[in-house]
């Protein structure tokens, strides 16, 4: 998982409940430079004197997978790992894109995925994504699409493009599904949903 700084200590406790019921190990990966790392090209910034998005997916990737993982599963004693990448808002756009640019991943859960970021469903329609993926869950609050800057407010339409996309050019289990709220708000129950979806 990769979580905003903003919710990660609130889920604490959820997280640990969804590790059980679920028999899965969860690992909360920190220190993500959020509107950097996640994010797969350069790009404005969302509000007003916002700063720019610096476009280092790859290099967060390449950390992540060759880096992060093995230590991680060296710690856990696990081998032969079916791995689950989940994110929201800026890392749920990262877990979509990461399954096109690697095959460490079985399964991508995406709750409130900045799919609107620019070019990124062109950019979709453009690729394959990992022949190994099994399972991708796509969460989206029923209220995202009010969103009061223009580029968040095409999320609806363009999260629902990405999963008809991941249908027509994957074996995988795509599942979009509104739910209520706003982004990512509640998150709890997403990420219940989410699991009961992907590991259930």
């Amino acid at each position: 998982m990769i979580l905003p700084e903003g919710i990660r200590e609130d889920l604490e406790v959820g997280v640990k409940g969804l590790a059980g019921k679920y028999g899965v190990s969860i690992v909360v990966i920190p220190g993500a430079n959020w509107n950097d790392d996640l994010t797969p090209w350069p790009a404005e910034g969302v509000f007003k004197k916002a700063k720019p998005f610096g476009g280092q997916a790859a290099s967060f990737l390449d950390k992540l997978t060759n880096e992060i993982i093995p230590e991680t599963e060296k710690t856990l004693g696990v081998k032969d790992a079916e791995r689950t990448i989940m994110g929201v808002s800026l890392s749920g756009l990262f877990a979509v894109w990461a399954c096109f640019n690697t095959n460490a991943f079985t399964n991508v859960i995406s709750i409130s995925g900045s799919l609107w970021y620019d070019g990124f469903v062109e950019w979709m329609n453009e690729r394959m994504p990992s022949p190994q993926l099994e399972k991708v869950c796509m969460l989206l609050g029923e209220k995202e699409k009010d969103a009061k800057e223009k580029r968040m407010a095409t999320v609806e339409e363009r999260t629902h493009a990405a999963a008809e996309i991941l249908k027509a050019n994957s074996q995988a289990s795509i599942l979009f599904e509104l739910v209520e709220g706003t982004h990512f708000s509640p998150i709890l129950p997403r990420l219940e949903r989410a699991f009961e979806e992907v590991h259930g």
